[in-house]
Parts: structure tokens; C-alpha cells; sequence
């Protein structure tokens, strides 16, 4: 076989495979005479059937099968062995003629593929227009909010007699049978919460006041889904539950909050020494986990940055041939295809960006990146619930694995991974015009935007509607 690569234009060329009867006639005359052997056909005894009839039966699908798979084969061959940068994948040349089908005529068939290139992309991101970046700080509602929670975390216990509406709750669940005793191998729990979680029905609270130690009530959820959420388990467990289920008082108490003095100052930040307030308030700014918004802010960034690199980065692209790959990857008409092009093309040319930057940064994703960060969303989501389940970490764990088993579940986990980490390049390799704006106004901000866009959204309607009415009446 014979593969000659022809240059057709700066990133496009035509590959010419022309082909001897050695290439295929010998494994086709072999398959023909295979079956010849094997066929049973009404009116011949096997292994007796006429080679004409056979031909005329299969040769066309064998020839047109294994000329197919030994095209393919050659054309990834050659990709491969000469480390071709390929965009999209090889087409048939639409210039090329048909080729006689007669196989056995001795004919050397050709064959011409034409393939395309990614564009070789080269960018100084130090030259690149600085990119707006907003840096979210808190507000000082935010740093009190985040001091009360300090103040809840280093929180001493005091026991207490009596159950009442601000009450720190240990206990013990057990699951009952049908007589209302504890059940032989049943589920049996120790627990720990505050009276006044909102997910604890109304009901349980107000059987809880007034109840001192060891005494016992029925711990009635009025879903299974609701039980589930409560104490971190499954579902499924849940489901035999929730109708089941005892709660025997162990101990009660209050959390008595500490003063905002040195002692505490030295709780929460034991490595600094910080003697005032107002240095102590000024450490709790850093600390303050605005992560939600800054992510946001971060995707915006993210946006902003990709358009600018692209507005001052040529990334040429083959577009007669593009054209022809998406309408037939897509199966679509030209016309069709035609319309959208452009969009088409931007599209890819973000992807080539994104695969240059990845390269560019050397980012990786593996199984431990993905199980941290799925471990992550569901600690943030369903913490509250899962507090009080006492085998906290072994049940996040099982909700990763059972995430672990949904493709979808891996493949969004990798692509935001994939995100962070570009946008943690950019933000350290893009020159940034960095504004400070706290949570309010930025939240502002994104809500007047928002309004400013469905505003534009409405009036492009409008008008859409007004040239379609307009459109109408002319050609009544």
C-alpha cells in the first residue's frame, strides 16, 4: 500500500492510499472460498455451491467490509506513527470518484482522506490585557456572624434538669418491634443534637420539653427521607425506621459561650498572639469563608479571561473543512451548519485554549482529586444532617462510592476540578486589575446585572415579535 500526504492549504491535506491486490484480494479470495466451504443453500449441498453464486451473494458486503476496516486501520496508522496534531477526524474527499466494486476485475483502487490540523498556539499571558478580578472581603455583619460561630464552636457544656427550648441533647436510638421493645439485633445508635434544629419535626420538640435524664419517647420522623436527612443514614435504612424508632435521653445541657477576651482570642487562634478586639476581628476577616461567592466571582473571572485571550490570540482554523465534519458529525445539510459556523468555531477555538492551558499548566485529575471533591460537595450540602450521625466520616465515604458509580457524577467533578485549576493559572499568570468589593455589594451587583440582562432579553423579544408582525402584514 501506498499513502502519499498532499498539503491542501496551511493547516488541511489530502492522504492518497492507493492500493495493490496484495492489500486485500488474498484475504478476500480466502473468505469467499471460507464460505464457499460453509454455506448452506437451498438447492446445493454443502461445499458444493458455485463460486459466481457466492460472489454474486457476498461479494459486494465482504469487499465493501474489509475494504472499509483496512482503511480505517491505515488511515489511524499513519496519524499515529507520524504524530499528527489532528482536528476532528479524516473525511472522504469529495473530488474523488467512485471506485468499481468488480474486486476481482484486478483494479488498484485509490483512495483520498482529507484531515485537518489544530493550529499551533502560542500565547504570553504577561501580555495579554489585564482582566477584571473581584476579590469578595466581608462585611462586618460577616464577621460577627462568623465570630457567634466561634463562639459556638469553643462552646463549654453545662448540664442541665430539664429539657427546654435551647437544649444540647444526647441520647441513644434504638429501634422497637411491633410490642414496643427494643428489637434483638436492630439498629441502635448513640446521637447527639440541639433542640432547635430546624430539620427536627416540631412534634419530637415539643414531646422533648420538660423530659429529664433516661427517660424515653418514640423518635417518629413523618418521612423516611426526613429521618435519613436527620441522623446520616441511607434511605433504604431509613425507610424501616421512621416509624420505629425510640430515643432514650442520656444527658442535657447548654452550651455556655465564651467571652470574646484573650482566652478565647488564644482558642481559636492558639499560634498568634492577639491581645484586642479589633486585631482579633481582623484575623476572623481572613478566616471568613466566602468561598460560594468567591467561586462565583471566580467564574466570571474565569469568562472574562477566556474571551480576552481569545479577542488578542490568533487560532486560525480550517473552515470549508469544519464545515463539512460538523454537518457530518452532526448529521446536518451545509446550509444548515452555515448559519452557525461561527458559533461553531468559537466554540472550538475555546477548546483549543482550554487544552493548550492544560498542557501549558500541566493539570491532572486523578481518582483521589475526584473522590476529595465529591467528598467536599457532600459535607457542604448535607452536613447539618450528617452531624449527627456518630459515623461521620465512614458515611461520607459511602455516599462518595455510591457517587463514584455515575459516570455523570465523575465527569462533572473532573470538568469543575478541571475549571479551578485554570482559573487558578490565569489568576496567577494574567495581568489583573483587582477590585475589593464585600458580599453586599457584590451581591448587589450580580442582581442588577441580572435584571439588566432579562431586561435587554425582553426588548430583543419585543422587537423579534414586532419584525415578525411587521413581516406578516407585508406579505398579506
Amino acid at each position: 500500500m501506498e499513502i502519499i500526504r498532499e498539503d491542501t492549504g496551511e493547516l488541511t491535506a489530502t492522504l492518497h492510499l492507493k492500493l495493490s491486490e496484495e492489500d486485500f484480494l488474498p484475504q478476500i479470495v480466502a473468505e469467499l472460498n471460507k464460505l464457499q466451504r460453509e454455506a448452506v443453500i437451498p438447492g446445493f449441498r454443502k461445499g458444493k455451491v458455485p463460486m459466481e453464486h457466492i460472489k454474486k451473494l457476498y461479494g459486494y458486503s465482504l469487499f465493501f467490509d474489509y475494504i472499509n476496516k483496512l482503511l480505517i486501520e491505515t488511515v489511524i496508522q499513519y496519524i499515529t506513527e507520524n504524530q499528527l496534531p489532528i482536528l476532528g477526524y479524516p473525511l472522504i474527499n469529495q473530488q474523488a470518484g467512485s471506485f468499481n466494486m468488480e474486486y476481482y476485475q484486478g483494479e488498484e483502487p485509490e483512495f483520498l482522506f482529507d484531515i485537518a490540523f489544530t493550529p499551533e498556539i502560542e500565547i504570553n499571558f504577561s501580555e495579554i490585557q489585564p482582566v477584571k478580578y473581584i476579590k469578595i472581603v466581608p462585611t462586618q455583619t460577616d464577621i460577627d456572624r462568623q465570630i457567634e460561630k466561634f463562639r459556638e464552636q469553643f462552646a463549654e457544656l453545662v448540664e442541665i434538669e430539664t429539657v427546654d427550648g435551647e437544649a444540647i441533647i444526647e441520647g441513644e436510638l434504638f429501634e422497637i418491634d411491633n410490642s414496643g421493645s427494643p428489637k434483638e439485633d436492630g439498629y441502635h445508635q448513640p446521637i447527639r443534637f440541639d433542640i432547635r434544629e430546624e430539620s427536627l419535626p416540631q412534634e419530637i420538640k415539643d414531646k422533648l420539653l420538660g423530659l429529664r435524664k433516661d427517660e424515653i419517647i418514640d423518635f417518629l420522623f413523618g418521612s423516611s427521607e426526613d429521618l435519613a436527612k436527620f441522623i446520616g443514614i441511607s434511605l433504604s435504612e431509613a425507610e424501616n425506621l421512621y416509624k420505629n424508632l425510640q430515643l432514650k435521653i442520656i444527658s442535657i445541657s447548654h452550651k455556655k459561650l465564651p467571652e470574646l477576651n484573650q482566652d478565647f482570642f488564644h482558642q481559636v487562634f492558639p499560634e498568634q498572639n492577639i491581645e484586642t478586639l479589633e486585631e482579633f476581628r481582623a484575623e476572623v476577616a481572613k478566616k471568613i469563608n466566602l468561598n460560594v461567592l468567591q467561586e462565583y466571582s471566580d467564574r466570571l473571572f474565569y469568562l472574562a479571561s477566556m474571551q480576552m485571550i481569545l479577542n488578542q490570540t490568533n487560532i486560525p482554523l480550517p473552515k470549508d473543512f469544519l464545515k463539512r465534519w460538523i454537518a457530518t458529525d452532526e448529521n446536518k445539510d451545509l446550509e444548515e451548519v452555515d448559519k452557525g459556523i461561527d458559533d461553531y468555531i468559537e466554540s472550538i477555538r475555546i477548546d483549543l485554549l482550554i487544552n493548550y492551558i492544560i498542557e501549558k499548566a500541566d493539570i491532572k485529575i486523578d481518582e483521589e482529586d475526584i473522590r476529595n471533591h465529591l467528598a467536599q460537595k457532600i459535607v457542604s450540602s448535607s452536613f447539618p444532617y450528617l452531624q449527627n450521625n456518630p459515623n461521620i466520616v465512614e458515611k461520607i465515604s459511602q455516599y462518595v462510592d455510591a457517587a463514584m458509580k455515575n459516570e455523570k457524577n465523575i465527569e462533572n467533578a473532573e470538568n469543575e476540578l478541571r475549571e479551578r485549576k485554570i482559573i487558578e493559572f490565569l489568576k496567577s499568570n494574567l495581568p489583573l486589575e483587582i477590585t475589593e468589593l464585600d458580599s453586599t455589594t457584590f451581591m448587589a451587583s450580580i442582581t442588577k446585572d441580572t435584571k439588566k440582562e432579562d431586561k435587554e432579553a425582553q426588548e430583543e423579544k419585543s422587537n423579534e415579535i414586532m419584525e415578525n408582525n411587521t413581516e406578516n402584514q407585508n406579505n398579506e
